[in-house]
């Protein structure tokens, strides 16, 4: 195949590949947005939807770049056939020269592309780095979400536990209730503890690893290009095939990157997407391997019975204070549980008074009214316990017995602990933080997420159309000086192939 052939073929191949590229960009909606082609399923359409567990998802979703792999592939091929060409030719045979008469312009526009790849190097550079830095940021707000979210379980499933003992000898149903809670809390500090330890590394990893790579590349191919401006303004014959088999390894590789970039871009927004949407429903999203939530139908069902429990609770134990009140005519005897300073809701604080019972918000007691973490340090002045002789509490007013005291301790501390992590509850319970968090990334983080990978996968794609040109430009210079005798710096050559031998690549 003759070189104007070769040269043909492959610019009809590189445009088809840009145009479909492009297009593949823009041409995605959010129905179809995961119809993509999965390898390990020959070929076939893959019909899920983001899943970092599925490894059909990564194959589908890598394979979206295959418009750049492709393109690396062929260019590799070429460039073999061309090394062959020019290793098996015969040299000896004479040859038509088509650029004789362009030396200066075909030198001014190989400087030019020269130039050009630079400074798209040093973008490309940038764009990494910006990616790099996007891309981090973000993981550093999901972990340490995925932190205090494993923190705020912890410390409800500690204080359910220790409810759990307290109420244990008095009632079982509502340890039961606590007992199944902390169970399915404990389920998701596992999974979200499993995620974090199997995964965080290897993202980390990889985040490195896209980085080093493209920095390693680009740098490569800056340093080459510098260093083609030796054999171009020496004429060093050489120096020309050397640079021109560093391009083409070098060009490839950037092809490459260029599907791998468009496999990072592809994969950042179906992340932002997989994040809006678990806004909007976190039981319908695969993020719930990450971030689990409970099933509404419980979590506000056990909500509710927690609520009505402590209700309940606080309701009867100020109608029996009340009735104690009038019955032994405590007002006679303290001043903190006068009758006549009572509030109107209750000697001990209600703190769903005006709230509905299944949304609770921390609120100060009214005048008056005791919280009731501390009603037993009051009880305790009225409690008779077992050792105290019956004619000693008498007459010291101590009618409350020692068992009646302890199961209302019980209650009351229980109750008390329930309500201090009851808004912490609903949050975990709601998914509140995780939401509020994914809801402020898809605002404020995403866009600019995305974009930093749109530029690196758009500017490592110029930099390949570029680089693809200047390997084409160093090959038809090499064939314009095979066989001319140059003085250095120089532009037209001092003599011809009848002069001076020189090595046929061509």
């Amino acid at each position: 195949m003759t070189k104007p052939r070769i040269v043909g073929v492959l610019s009809q191949l590189l445009l088809t590949a840009v145009i479909s590229l492009v297009s593949s960009v823009h041409s995605l909606s959010d129905h179809d947005r995961f119809k993509r082609r999965d390898p390990l399923n020959s070929f076939r359409y893959y019909n899920g939807s983001f899943n970092v567990q599925d490894k059909h998802y990564w194959a589908a979703t890598f394979f979206t770049g295959i418009h750049g792999y492709a393109v690396a592939g062929v260019f590799l091929i070429a460039g073999v056939c061309l090394g062959l060409y020019a290793a098996f030719s015969d040299k000896r045979r004479r040859e038509r020269r088509y650029l004789d008469r362009y030396y200066l312009p075909l030198f001014l526009l190989l400087l030019f592309f020269m130039f050009l790849s630079m400074a798209t190097t040093g973008v490309v550079i940038a764009a990494n780095q910006s990616s790099k830095n996007r891309t981090e940021e973000m993981k550093e707000t999901i972990d340490k979400t995925g932190e205090d979210v494993d923190r705020n379980i912890r410390s409800v499933i500690t204080s359910l536990t220790r409810t759990q003992y307290l109420l244990l000898p008095y009632d079982q149903k509502t340890t039961h209730l606590l007992n199944v809670t902390s169970h399915r809390l404990r389920k998701g500090s596992q999974l979200i503890q499993s995620f974090v330890r199997h995964n965080g590394p290897t993202i980390d990893l990889a985040i490195q690893i896209s980085y080093v790579t493209h920095l390693v590349i680009l740098s490569t191919n800056l340093f080459v290009l510098l260093l083609a401006l030796v054999p171009i303004l020496l004429h060093w014959h050489p120096g020309f095939i050397m640079v021109i088999f560093l391009c083409w390894i070098l060009t490839t590789l950037s092809w490459v990157l260029t599907g791998f970039d468009f496999f990072l871009h592809t994969l950042a927004e179906d992340v932002c997407l997989a994040f809006s949407g678990f806004v909007q429903n976190p039981q319908n999203s695969t993020l719930t391997n990450i971030f689990p939530c409970m099933d509404p139908l419980h979590s506000d069902k056990t909500l509710m019975e927690v609520s009505l429990m402590i209700r309940n609770f606080i309701t009867e134990l100020n109608s029996k204070v009340a009735s104690s009140m009038q019955s032994y005519a405590l007002t006679d005897r303290s001043r903190t549980v006068s009758s006549s300073s009572a509030p109107e809701s209750g000697l001990i604080c209600d703190p769903f008074v005006g709230q509905q019972i299944n949304s609770y918000t921390p609120q100060s007691c009214s005048n008056g009214a005791i919280p009731i973490g501390q009603f037993p340090n009051v009880l305790s002045r009225f409690t008779c316990h077992d050792k105290d002789p019956p004619e000693t509490c008498i007459i010291t007013g101590k009618f409350i017995p020692e068992a009646a005291y302890l199961k209302v301790y019980a209650y009351s501390n229980s109750a008390q602990g329930m309500l201090d992590i009851l808004p912490s509850l609903q949050n975990l319970t709601q998914c509140l933080h995780v939401k509020d968090t994914l809801s402020s990334i898809v605002s404020n983080q995403c866009k600019s997420f995305t974009a930093s990978l749109y530029r690196l996968w758009a500017s490592m794609l110029a930099l390949s159309l570029i680089m693809k040109v200047t390997v084409l430009l160093f090959l038809a210079k090499t064939y314009q000086e095979k066989g001319m005798s140059f003085a250095w710096f120089s532009i037209h050559p001092t003599s011809s192939s009848g002069d001076i031998q020189q090595v046929n690549i061509i």
